[in-house]
């Protein structure tokens, strides 16, 4: 395992406080939760560590429009949530499941559609022709992890979903809002590689 990949590994193994297991309020208490898993793809681009997401096109059943990883829910014949991830990362950017290696995963947490989400942290091999899924991902997102650590394109802000106020952490690219759960996502990862960077220095 090359050197950053063990590094990032490391950190996710580190023990981490549990948080609310409420993203945002959902149906309420005794919804009926459906499993899914996300994947945080990582690699190296130009000597640099990047990330992606997809923009969801508006004919999706769920998350119309909105920036995600790629990822969705659990099927039966999926062996496990991991398998989910690496599952949907092939059927929606054509990523090979074989070549995607697992570092870790982030804590996992209930969305206001009523998932309850896992996110795992895994390696992708570059370049790799991207491929995506017609009428599913309308384009993909390939963003310096370093452009993220940057506080200038964050902020904190109510947005209105479903008639209700939620307060939400908002990641802006290149026109793009990047909020809701995704968010949150992309805040427990950055957080992983401050944790990093402090302890190299």
């Amino acid at each position: 395992m090359s050197t950053w990949m063990e590094q990032i590994r490391l950190l996710l193994e580190q023990p981490r406080p549990e948080r609310d297991p409420i993203l945002v309020a959902g149906s309420g208490p005794g919804a009926a939760l459906r499993q899914a898993a996300v994947l945080i793809p990582l690699y190296v681009r130009d000597k640099e560590l990047w990330t992606l997401l997809t923009k969801r096109t508006e004919t999706v059943e769920h998350h119309k429009g909105q920036i995600s990883f790629p990822g969705g829910g659990k099927e039966p014949h999926d062996e496990n949530l991991w398998q989910t991830a690496i599952r949907e990362t092939e059927e929606e950017i054509g990523v090979p499941k074989a070549g995607v290696r697992l570092l870790g995963a982030l804590p996992k947490f209930v969305t206001v559609t009523d998932f309850e989400v896992f996110p795992f942290v895994g390696a992708i091999p570059y370049p790799v022709a991207f491929r995506k899924a017609e009428g599913e991902v309308e384009s993909i997102l390939e963003i310096p992890v370093s452009y993220l650590l940057n506080p200038q394109v964050v902020e904190t802000r109510p947005v209105v979903w479903r008639g209700k106020s939620i307060e939400t952490v908002i990641y802006h690219y290149s026109g793009h809002a990047i909020w809701g759960a995704t968010a949150h996502i992309l805040t427990d990862l950055l957080d992983v590689m401050r944790e990093g960077s402090s302890s190299r220095s």
